[in-house]
């Protein structure tokens, strides 16, 4: 988002097609010039309280609004201190309270018929959408989620592409909301889709059905900015660079018509992010007696909740839909029925929302934010408290601060120790080789902890530990002693306890997880320590073992009626494999094929001659020279999937060049542009090519002409020796065919899904990986596909014949 072309883009700058150092520098002016007139027109009250602010730190953005503020034209300013700010005018808000839902215990249920007879020839939809098209088995889906609805029953259904699954299942789940006057949460993967129930499908359900209904999304509390958190850093003033930078982005962000929605705001590195968690509704203290009583309602989370209470549909991301209601529903209001879309995604979003990951600076960071006698959360409670206490009852806080101040210095020393017994560990396990350029993991298992190197890591780790515990004990009674007589303690009191407690929170958890990962393991979570390739820093992590028993605990066994759907579930035909990686043994099942006429539609073409990858310079050199000539064959309208960033960069410095000297562009994924931003401009490019990792296998949707030619370059297997993959694969009696096999499977499906998006698209898919012809197991690939056109044929045959498919 940040590289030169796309904040070009952005500010509408016509860019050049050239990338020589004139055109360049012309364009970083003209960015330049734009950007300095947009700062140029913000609030003289506003532009002050930046520079004051980042008067007193080191800030390289300080000296630019100090130049803004210089040359705007003299007007007094008149600021006015920000606990004097009413908090309804931070925010801008469509915010309107409905009564919340009063949910019925017995439900009635729908008329299968009459819901069914929307989607049908001459019914509701038909005759309110212009391009309706009837597709029998998008009936037929919305028949089975009815029936589930009703009946209290889970269902799983695999929905081909074009079937219009998402009507399918909001047409009934919208019924059933109104007619008995409950909630439906609908969850999902990626923005993208979020994006189209909320902006788009769910108003033209609306609009169809002339209902009455109220639809809202739903996220983590780290997720909203709050207001109160706020006011607090503007009355203090940021004390590092990180906290100024935030500040000053928040504010601008603010003014320009922010919603207090993180996804509005770019925040770059953990640095941050660590000052956005400060900033956020995740804070021990925000009750909604506060939000109402001390912000008029004005708190963006409260706000989004209480829209959810009253809501009928309640569109929320995987992420939180698992890790809420193991962490006690903290967010989302009481449901009895879930629809989860992009299901095939359910297990690896869950774990990652459940995971856990700490290094040195996050500990650092932690224990700063406490502070001491002077600095801090600790700091300022004793400022705070010295007008407030008595004499006697102050030099007792003092003295306990005091204490704390000493411990976690100290505590600092030690984490320092027992992390650079970490890296010991690690440099002697790749036996003193410098970092790979794929990073560095090493797995913590049973046999780990019985080293003779891991002996140090646990003396380290003891001394730490057991000044954590002292430091947390030491911290709880301070605020169970300060929080008795909280009412006589005044607003900035109860703030600075609500941060203290939130660091007590996360010193806590990290306390569980490295007792799990030195010495005290929890049998059902993997932990391993990474360095990464990119900055070599050390990480510690864990991460559960199993999603499944945390599915049947807290969801099939909760909710009355679960509906999970994609357009990819199954491995071979079978939901067996999805089905015991989710405990979901009870749900029923159903397999809808796609309406799309692939063998008309589609070829697919794999090279029987290339190089297997393990001949990795061979293959690699193959794959340039077959993309060059395809890609000028075709004119480009191409996107090439791969499954590793360091051969995709690699193949991009390849190509790029040749392929420029015949017109066509080369757009990379990567670090400094957006997904969304990249197809965007793939979209509108004559001739291109977009090179792609994980991130473009799915969620892609490029219909037309503008995507003729799909590439996948290798075979879609994760890597074994990921922490991950390696402790889940242990599990199986025959990992490869029980688990990677059909994981690998899913993602291919989905990445062939790419190409085909409308009935009228015609396109080639290309496969360069021979294995899916040599290795017994290719045929499991081949046979998950859509019945099409297989040619396997020569690389040198691969241009020609993808020209004549295409009508070129």
């Amino acid at each position: 988002r940040y590289n030169l072309g796309s904040l070009g883009q952005i500010l509408g700058i016509l860019i050049p097609n050239s990338h020589r150092a004139l055109d360049d520098a012309r364009l970083a002016h003209a960015v330049f010039w734009q950007l300095y007139q947009r700062a140029l027109a913000l609030p003289i009250e506003l532009l002050a309280e930046i520079v004051r602010h980042s008067e007193p730190l080191e800030w390289d953005g300080g000296w630019i609004f100090q130049q803004i503020l210089r040359a705007r034209p003299r007007q007094p300013i008149q600021p006015r201190p920000a606990h004097q700010q009413p908090y309804e005018g931070l925010f801008a808000s469509e915010y309107r309270l409905a009564a919340p839902l009063t949910l019925v215990e017995t439900p009635v249920p729908l008329d299968e018929d009459e819901v069914a007879s929307i989607l049908e020839p001459g019914g509701l939809f038909a005759r309110y959408f212009d391009q309706f098209e009837y597709r029998s088995q998008q009936v037929e889906m919305l028949r089975a989620v009815t029936r589930a609805l009703s009946k209290g029953e889970h269902l799983m259904v695999e929905a081909g592409t074009g079937i219009g699954k998402s009507f399918a299942y909001l047409v009934p789940a919208a019924l059933w909301a109104i007619q008995n006057n409950t909630r439906v949460v609908i969850s999902t993967n990626t923005i993208t889709l979020q994006e189209q129930l909320i902006n788009k499908d769910i108003p033209d359900l609306r609009d169809a059905l002339k209902l009455d209904l109220r639809a809202t999304v739903l996220k983590g509390r780290g997720n909203y900015l709050c207001p109160r958190r706020l006011e607090a850093l503007r009355h203090k003033g940021p004390e590092t660079p990180e906290e100024m930078r935030v500040l000053a982005k928040v504010l601008v962000w603010l003014h320009e018509g922010g919603r207090g929605d993180r996804s509005e705001i770019n925040l770059n590195g953990p640095a941050e992010r660590e000052v956005w968690m400060r900033l956020s509704a995740e804070d021990e203290g925000c009750k909604s007696e506060t939000c109402v009583s001390r912000m008029g309602g004005a708190c963006p989370f409260y706000q989004s909740r209480q829209q959810a209470l009253s809501a009928h549909l309640i569109v929320v991301n995987h992420a939180l839909l698992l890790s809420d209601v193991v962490s006690g529903s903290r967010v989302l209001p009481e449901y009895q029925y879930l629809i989860v879309d992009e299901g095939h995604h359910i297990e690896s979003a869950s774990t990652n929302a459940l995971s856990y990951r700490v290094t040195q600076n996050d500990l650092t960071r932690l224990l700063q934010e406490l502070g001491g006698n002077t600095s801090g959360v600790l700091g300022r409670l004793l400022t705070l408290m010295k007008d407030i206490l008595r004499p006697s009852e102050f030099a007792l806080l003092d003295r306990t601060i005091t204490r704390a101040t000493d411990l976690a210095a100290r505590l600092n020393f030690e984490l320092q120790q027992f992390l650079k017994s970490i890296e010991f560990f690690m440099e002697n396990a790749r036996e003193g080789k410098p970092v790979s350029p794929y990073g560095q993991q090493v797995r913590i298992l049973p046999a780990t902890r019985k080293l003779p190197d891991w002996t140090e890591v646990e003396i380290e780790w003891d001394s730490a530990n057991e000044t954590l515990s002292l430091l947390l004990n030491l911290i709880a009674d301070l605020h169970k002693g300060l929080s008795e007589g909280l009412e006589r303690l005044g607003e900035e009191v109860e703030d600075t306890l609500g941060n203290l407690a939130s660091i007590f929170r996360r010193l806590s958890e990290a306390q569980t997880y490295l007792n799990g990962l030195v010495s005290k393991p929890d049998p059902e979570a993997i932990y391993w320590v990474e360095i990464s390739p990119t900055s070599n820093r050390l990480s510690l992590q864990a991460a559960p073992l199993h999603i499944g028993p945390l599915m049947e605990k807290y969801l099939w066994h909760e909710k009355n009626s679960i509906i999970l759907t994609s357009a990819t579930l199954t491995a071979e035909g079978e939901f067996t494999y999805l089905r015991s990686r989710l405990n979901a043994d009870e749900a029923d099942e159903l397999i809808l094929g796609s309406p799309f006429d692939y063998e008309n539609a589609a070829l697919l073409y794999i090279a029987k001659d290339i190089p297997e990858p393990v001949d990795a310079n061979g293959y690699q050199r193959a794959v340039e020279q077959t993309l060059i000539r395809l890609a000028r064959a075709t004119g480009g309208r191409m996107l090439v999937l791969f499954t590793s960033y360091a051969q995709l960069r690699r193949t991009s410095q390849t190509i790029t060049p040749p392929l420029l000297e015949a017109g066509i562009q080369v757009y990379e994924q990567g670090e400094g542009a957006s997904a969304n931003l990249l197809l965007e401009t793939f979209r509108e490019s004559d001739k291109a090519v977009l090179l792609g990792t994980r991130a473009f296998w799915e969620g892609v949707d490029i219909p037309g002409e503008a995507l003729s030619v799909l590439v996948i370059v290798k075979l879609p297997f994760d890597v074994p020796s990921d922490p991950i993959i390696a402790a889940r694969s242990e599990t199986f009696d025959d990992p490869f065919n029980e688990y990677q096999l059909p994981e690998a499977i899913l993602r291919f499906r989905q990445g062939f899904g790419r190409l085909i998006r409308t009935q009228s698209d015609r396109g080639v898919v290309v496969i360069l990986d021979r294995r899916i012809l040599t290795k017994p197991y290719g045929k499991a690939f081949l046979e998950s596909l859509p019945p099409c056109k297989v040619y396997p044929g020569s690389l040198n045959e691969l241009p020609a014949i993808a020209a004549r498919w295409l009508n070129l």
